[in-house]
């Protein structure tokens, strides 16, 4: 799961969430995530919104899980089927509200499944501009069961939104070595680096960007190559 550009450098506002309470929820069997809330409807936003839900939305969440089982499949493999649907709206469609809504589909059937926080730092980074909380869900994301190979990408891609190369840094060279064929994350490790201060590292790091996806990185090479001047 991932986002099949790199970055773009330009100047983003960051989105204040009209309620952000600092207590701490259990949203799976030990695992617990700062309460945040966000003024879009509850099934847009991660975990529901926080909604304390009636019976009657219990009862609608029971019928859909019970008509996924009855398909077939089991909790583990609804969730990863949901997960690929929210990733192909989120990075295809563009659509971080219908993706929201696929992550908390999965969330409702396995919520042990690592893409489902993955989903939802990428949802509350780019739609929210909530990088704080971003790094707080891939952080758990990392911890849960299959992680993406791209996690370190996209959770370094972030930091760099957020204007924190330094903190991009680490998570891009391992993003590299967990996908050396992938052009992207070596395009933002370089930037990351160039940002960082280290222009001749950095130069050396753009040479090295090849691999999958390199020919949607062509303008953006050149850019850099003028920015950093190699």
């Amino acid at each position: 799961m991932t986002i099949r550009f790199a970055i773009i450098l330009c100047a983003l506002g960051l989105f204040v969430p009209s309620i952000a309470q600092a207590q701490k929820i259990e949203v799976a069997p030990g695992v617990t995530v700062t309460r945040k809330t966000y003024p879009v409807p509850s099934n847009e936003a991660p975990f529901f919104n926080f909604v304390e839900k009636n019976e009657a939305q219990k009862v609608a969440d029971q019928r859909l899980i019970a008509g996924i089982l009855q398909q077939g499949y089991d909790r583990a493999k609804a969730a990863n089927s949901a997960i690929v649907s929210g990733s192909r709206a989120f990075m295809q469609d563009r659509d971080p509200a219908t993706a929201a809504k696929r992550f908390n589909q999965a969330y409702l059937l396995d919520p042990q499944q690592s893409g489902i926080y993955h989903g939802f730092a990428m949802v509350v980074a780019h739609r929210f501009r909530d990088f704080e909380y971003a790094d707080e869900l891939y952080r758990v994301a990392a911890r849960m069961k299959s992680p993406a190979a791209s996690l370190s990408a996209d959770h370094g891609r972030m930091f760099l939104l957020a204007g924190r190369p330094v903190d991009a840094v680490p998570l891009l060279k391992k993003a590299v070595v967990d996908m050396p064929s992938w052009a992207v994350p070596r395009m933002n490790l370089a930037w990351a680096v160039l940002m960082s201060g280290d222009k001749v590292e950095a130069c050396r790091l753009k040479a090295q960007v090849k691999g999958q996806d390199l020919e949607n990185l062509l303008q953006e090479l050149e850019m850099f190559q003028q920015k950093a001047n190699c």
